[in-house]
């Protein structure tokens, strides 16, 4: 199958000593966008399995020479992060307690359709997925913020540490309110890896982010032939965060027809896939945010009342980074550590000078704003350098200077403010011309062009 052309989900390995299972599997899991190789013979895939990166292998149990018990061992001895899946016409509780405890992730049993042999596969996929996910964002915390999370050091930010901490004791639900940047994702997954849902899967929602027409499936999942394109079953992000976390992030963006779906599944805790009258137990604890005043929301008549007080049982409101000045240093040093050891460049600390200029800055974008800002200094910073001034962006020192308290001090004119922060920027860069036009965001012509006028 050429896929050139067409983004690869996987890649994947299936081995039979059928030629028609082979050829079935092959082309149903191709269909709907994997790399598919396949063998008829268990050591010359164990072969193939050596010289190539294979993400999953569908295995036969029963084969002639190599049975597949043997290449299942071979194949996770070899990489333990390969997904494997046993497949045979001698179906028995023992042959699949057997393959499940030496490390396969689903066990189907022949005769089976492309239909079941898709959803196994995708299944087994996106539980990888999950799981990855969850064992990055453990990680994550845990480099980020140290044994215990501190995500600001302001009596703000503090109270709502607190919060958080006693809510994940329970299952209520949150909402959690924020200008856009504040991270209320990051409050929204301390909830989670602070609970006893901790070990399940944390799974995001963007409801601003999904087109409306496509976002009842995102959440509930689909029937196969539910619409055009359904080509087969798929699950919802109720059914994937079963046994953990739901984060409705900007839920404030919901149709009310949307709203009344998703009140249905909180108070049944049970969901209805697209095109399909069965129902679906679901256990899941529902943190929302939005940057919207909900209130207000209701009382124009864009959001439904009773779902704002079912989700609204906690309120956690995150202040924006503008109100909280004392964190600044703080991020700015965590966001430094981050993105030092990202590159491999040891840049040293902020100036003095960098860091009152961060604390002048009113930060619009908020935390993500100020994330992405130190990043882009560390890329410009030399290793064992300060941070300056200099290394953010230009338009940053230009709110700072406008907003800045100055009513005894002489004004200069645009030029000759533009010309006094060139020099500063050059004087930074140790009279680097290429570095210094890099930093300004202009091109090395137009730099030159400007010092040959002041000249």
């Amino acid at each position: 199958m050429d896929t050139s052309e067409k983004k690869i989900k996987g890649k994947i390995l299936v081995v039979d000593d059928e030629e028609r299972i082979c050829e079935a599997v092959e082309k149903a899991l191709e269909r709907i966008g994997y790399d598919v190789e396949s063998s008829l013979d268990a050591l010359v895939a164990w072969e193939k399995f050596q010289k190539s990166a294979f993400d999953m292998v569908i295995c036969d149990i029963k084969m002639p020479g190599m049975d597949g018990m043997a290449l299942l061992d071979r194949v996770k001895e070899h990489d333990a992060t390969t997904l494997v899946i046993m497949i045979t016409g001698y179906a028995s509780i023992e042959s699949a307690v057997e393959s499940i405890k030496k490390g396969a992730q689903e066990y189907i049993p022949k005769p089976f359709t492309p239909d079941q042999i898709r959803f196994v596969v995708e299944r087994a996929f996106e539980r990888k997925r999950l799981a990855d996910e969850n064992i990055y964002l453990r990680g994550e915390l845990k480099q980020l913020y140290g044994k215990d999370v501190v995500i600001g050091k302001s009596q703000g930010m503090q109270q709502v540490f607190d919060l958080a901490v006693r809510v994940a004791e329970t299952d209520s639900s949150v909402l959690v309110l924020g200008e856009s940047g504040t991270g209320k994702e990051v409050v929204a997954r301390l909830i989670h890896f602070r609970s006893h849902r901790a070990s399940g899967p944390f799974v995001t929602v963007n409801c601003s982010a999904i087109p409306e027409n496509l976002l009842e499936s995102e959440l509930f999942g689909h029937k196969k032939g539910a619409f055009t394109g359904a080509l087969y079953m798929k699950r919802g992000s109720f059914e994937l965060a079963n046994g953990g976390t739901l984060f409705l992030d900007e839920i404030g963006d919901m149709k009310l027809e949307m709203q009344a779906k998703i009140l249905r599944a909180l108070e049944e805790r049970e969901v209805k896939k697209v095109g399909s009258e069965e129902e679906t137990p679901v256990d899941v604890r529902v943190i929302a945010a939005t940057n919207k005043d909900l209130g207000e929301e209701v009382k124009a008549g864009h959001f439904r009342e009773d779902l704002f007080y079912r989700l609204n049982v906690v309120q956690i409101g995150i202040p924006p980074l503008r109100e909280r000045k004392e964190d600044i240093p703080l991020l700015a040093r965590h966001f430094l550590k981050v993105f030092s050891t990202e590159m491999k460049k040891a840049v040293a600390d902020f100036s003095e000078e960098a860091l009152n200029f961060l604390v002048g800055y009113d930060w619009p974008g908020n935390v993500r704003e100020l994330k992405n800002a130190v990043e882009r200094a560390v890329i410009f910073a030399g290793p064992g350098e300060l941070i300056r001034a200099s290394h953010f962006p230009p338009q940053m020192r230009v709110e700072v200077e406008r907003s800045r308290p100055s009513p005894s001090r002489e004004f200069k004119d645009l030029r000759t403010m533009e010309m006094s922060y060139i020099k500063e920027v050059l004087d930074a860069c140790g009279g680097n011309k290429a570095k210094a036009a890099e930093i300004l965001g202009v091109s090395p012509s137009t730099l030159w062009r400007k010092l040959q006028e002041e000249a």
